[in-house]
């Protein structure tokens, strides 16, 4: 049994694809669990449309208490998560279940596309479907993509290391990532896209400078509440030690690149407060970094005309 948790606020425009996408499988045993926030703009009516769907509408906190609302309902072997703007590739589920097959297996990571819709018209801007893409990298929770969508995993990882993180409302999929990366469970990667990511201008996945501004400060903030909570000498301290040094000199980047010279100065500081080697650290990220730009931005589309 799959369960598909979507949290969902206000996509009447895109909620209908998105649930579509997850019965075109034509996969026998999948339950589907919608956490809606309290849509008012007739998302409600089309959710009704859905005879199989499990809905609960009520106000959440933030996108995860959403998320961790519905992985608590589940009774899915398996869980998945599907933003209410995004679809499944065909053949998703089957892809996912004959790897899981294997008892052994734990969770099984796809490749996943972006597209953008045009007057009814799907034109596919970027493919993830590289091995460095996917895999549980360090890198890929703390400057990568990180594609906690095309992602199936057993539901008994919770009892292990638990839910989303709420503390992190902007990047607990990136801090869920990086816990996978540290716990290493049993994993597998499919080479095909599983997950569609619809880029548009109400998105959060593709959102605006402002956002990523914001974002940019909460993954400095859980860089340094994971540092704290570690003890130093173990993996997962040297890791957000890591992670706390790109998130200071990404944040000083962002200041100096938009003249805020008092902002820039203040991350300094309270990033040497924090550990006084950050910009040791950070530099030897640097070559990686730039050597995964390709990964970033994603194999381009084929021309349709080749």
């Amino acid at each position: 049994l799959f369960s598909i948790v979507p949290p969902c606020l206000n996509r009447v425009d895109t909620v209908g694809r998105a649930i579509e996408s997850a019965l075109a499988q034509n996969y026998p045993a999948f339950e589907h669990i919608v956490i809606d926030g309290g849509s008012t703009d007739g998302t409600l009516d089309v959710l009704a449309r859905y005879q199989h769907l499990h809905v609960v509408s009520e106000p959440d906190r933030n996108l995860y208490d959403a998320i961790n609302k519905g992985l608590r309902l589940a009774r899915g072997d398996v869980v998945g998560l599907l933003n209410s703007d995004d679809s499944y590739a065909p053949g998703a589920f089957n892809a996912a279940a004959e790897v899981l097959a294997d008892p052994a297996v734990e969770m099984v990571i796809g490749g996943a596309e972006i597209f953008t819709l045009r007057d009814g018209c799907e034109t596919v801007t970027r493919r993830y479907v590289s091995s460095r893409a996917t895999s549980l990298l360090e890198a890929n929770a703390i400057g990568n993509v990180t594609l906690i969508n095309s992602c199936f995993w057993r539901r008994s990882l919770h009892a292990r290391f638990g839910l989303f993180d709420e503390r992190f409302p902007l990047a607990a999929d990136k801090d869920f990532w990086m816990r996978l990366v540290l716990e290493r469970p049993v994993h597998r990667l499919l080479p095909r896209v599983l997950y569609r990511y619809l880029s548009h201008g109400g998105s959060l996945t593709f959102s605006d400078d402002d956002i990523r501004d914001k974002a940019s400060a909460h993954l400095l903030t859980l860089a340094r509440t994971r540092l704290a909570e570690c003890r130093p000498g173990t993996a997962e301290f040297a890791a957000y030690r890591r992670w706390h040094a790109w998130a200071v000199g990404y944040r000083v980047g962002q200041h100096a690149v938009h003249g805020r010279f008092r902002e820039t100065v203040r991350a300094i500081r309270d990033g040497w407060a924090k550990d006084p080697a950050w910009p040791l650290r950070f530099l030897a990220l640097v070559p990686g970094h730039w050597r995964d730009r390709d990964v970033r931005r994603g194999l381009p589309a084929p021309d349709p005309k080749q």
